[in-house]
C-alpha cells in the first residue's frame, strides 16, 4: 500500500472483519469528536456490551517494538475521553470496554481487551 494512512485504513479493514468474523456487530467507524477518535465502536454479542477499538496497522511490524506500545497513556487517555463523549452523546448507560487491535504486516496480529475501561 505505501502510505501510513494507506496502511491504517486497510488495518481498520482487517480489524472490522476480525471483529464481525469473531461475534461482533460493527455500530460506527472513525467517530470524531474535533481532535479525538475512535476507529471502530462494535457490539460484542458473547458479553453484551459496547467495545471502543483503537486500531494499530503497520506495514512492518517489529520485534523491538511490538505494535500494541503504540498506545501509550497519552493515547489511552484521549481513547478515554473520546468514549466519554460518546457515551454521552448517545446516553448510554450500559457496559463497554475499550480494545486494542493490532494489524501488523496485513495481518491480524493480536487482540488486546480492556486496556483500562475507567469512564463509567
Amino acid at each position: 500500500m505505501g502510505t501510513s494512512a494507506a496502511t491504517g485504513q486497510q488495518g481498520e479493514e482487517l480489524a472490522a472483519s476480525y471483529l464481525k468474523r469473531n461475534g461482533y456487530r460493527i455500530c460506527e467507524r472513525n467517530v470524531r469528536f474535533k481532535r479525538l477518535e475512535i476507529d471502530i465502536i462494535a457490539y460484542d454479542k458473547k458479553r453484551k456490551m459496547m467495545v471502543f477499538v483503537e486500531v494499530k496497522a503497520r506495514s512492518h511490524p517489529s520485534l523491538e517494538y511490538p505494535i500494541r506500545t503504540a498506545v501509550d497513556q497519552r493515547k489511552r487517555r484521549a481513547l478515554r475521553q473520546a468514549v466519554a463523549r460518546w457515551v454521552n452523546k448517545h446516553e448510554y448507560e450500559g457496559p463497554g470496554r475499550i480494545d486494542i487491535v493490532c494489524i501488523g504486516d496485513g495481518k491480524m496480529q493480536e487482540h488486546i481487551m480492556d486496556i483500562g475501561s475507567d469512564f463509567y
